[in-house]
Parts: structure tokens; C-alpha cells; sequence
């Protein structure tokens, strides 16, 4: 198969696209079923690292990818609150699927690339979190005023926010160094 030219449009959906984005997200939803996680050192934080195949595959598939991927790696979360987590990762891989193309692809400079890649990641943390509040507020009553009291929304989001700081520095390096060792015809989004 040859390469498409530099500029020449891609279809936004295809089977190759459906395929890695159902890998992708089927990789973050065993990690979720399986219970796995990762303890972050010097804190008392367990993450679990289904972020790293949702925000590399939705970059590389586009927001039909991304949809993909956010449904399976959200429709588990543990607790039974998957619906928050469904539209939280949904909105967090949409995020990385219409931004990595536009914002950070196409740009020559390496380093640029890079900290573009790592932009993109500390965002998806923004907007998933987001995401989450919302959906636990909106799906979840009971369980957003037994986690969080009666505090807002705003206040709910800055709280959880602090709390996931870790993931965020732990997800950002190790997609960005998998981003350096990914070759770059490997980096190319599929749509």
C-alpha cells in the first residue's frame, strides 16, 4: 500500500480505522475489567493505565475512533458509575482524536511535536475529568453527594483534579516517550 500524499484527504472512517480503534479500546477496557493498576511512587495513588491506549489510539483514529474507544474503555469503570466514565472518556478521546491531527501532526520540528503531544495529553486529563464530575453529577446523584458532599461542580472538578495529577505526569511521559519511539509513518492518523 502506498503512502497518501502529503495534504491528500483520507476518509474519516474506514475498516483499517474501526479495527485499531477497536484494538485500542479493547486493551483499555481489559486493563479496566482486569483490576489493574499502578501504584505512583511516593504517593498513595494507584492509577490505572488505560490512558495510554486512549489517548495514543483516539489521536491516531479520529473522533470515529475516538467514540470507539472512549465507549469501551469507560462502559466498565468499576462501582457501576459507567455511563460518567463512558462520556468522560468519550469527550476526552474526542478531544485527542480532532486535535493531535490539526494542532500537532503536521508539524516538522520534532521538539515541537512533542510538547505539542504532551499539551494535547495534559487537556485530555482537563476535559475527561470534566467529563466525569459532570456525568457522576448528571447519572450519578447519589454518588456524587456521597464523594463529594455538597460542594459544586467547579469545586467537585478542582478537587478531583488535584487528585489525578499523578496519572497526568505518569500518562504524559509514557506517551510521549511512546510517541518518540514510534516511527513516524506509525504516527499518522488513519483518518
Amino acid at each position: 500500500m502506498s503512502e497518501k500524499a502529503v495534504g491528500e484527504k483520507t476518509p474519516i472512517v474506514s475498516i483499517r480505522l474501526i479495527i485499531v480503534a477497536a484494538i485500542f479500546g479493547i486493551l483499555a477496557l481489559i486493563i479496566v475489567v482486569a483490576g489493574f493498576t499502578l501504584p505512583i511512587p511516593g504517593t498513595g495513588v494507584v492509577t490505572d493505565p488505560r490512558e495510554l491506549f486512549t489517548t495514543i489510539g483516539s489521536a491516531l483514529t479520529g473522533p470515529v475512533g475516538a467514540v470507539i474507544i472512549g465507549v469501551l474503555a469507560g462502559v466498565m469503570e468499576p462501582e457501576g458509575i459507567g455511563a460518567a466514565s463512558v462520556l468522560a472518556h468519550v469527550m476526552g478521546c474526542l478531544w485527542m482524536g480532532f486535535t493531535y491531527k490539526k494542532l500537532v501532526y503536521g508539524r516538522p520540528q520534532f521538539a515541537v511535536r512533542l510538547v505539542g503531544w504532551a499539551l494535547l495529553v495534559i487537556v485530555y486529563y482537563l476535559v475527561t475529568v470534566l467529563g466525569f464530575v459532570i456525568g457522576i453529577a448528571l447519572f450519578y446523584p447519589a454518588y456524587y453527594t456521597e464523594g463529594f458532599g455538597d460542594i459544586s461542580l467547579p469545586q467537585a472538578y478542582m478537587a478531583l483534579m488535584g487528585g489525578v495529577i499523578p496519572e497526568v505526569i505518569f500518562t504524559t511521559i509514557v506517551t510521549t516517550l511512546v510517541m518518540v519511539a514510534l516511527p513516524r509513518k506509525y504516527q499518522k492518523p488513519l483518518w
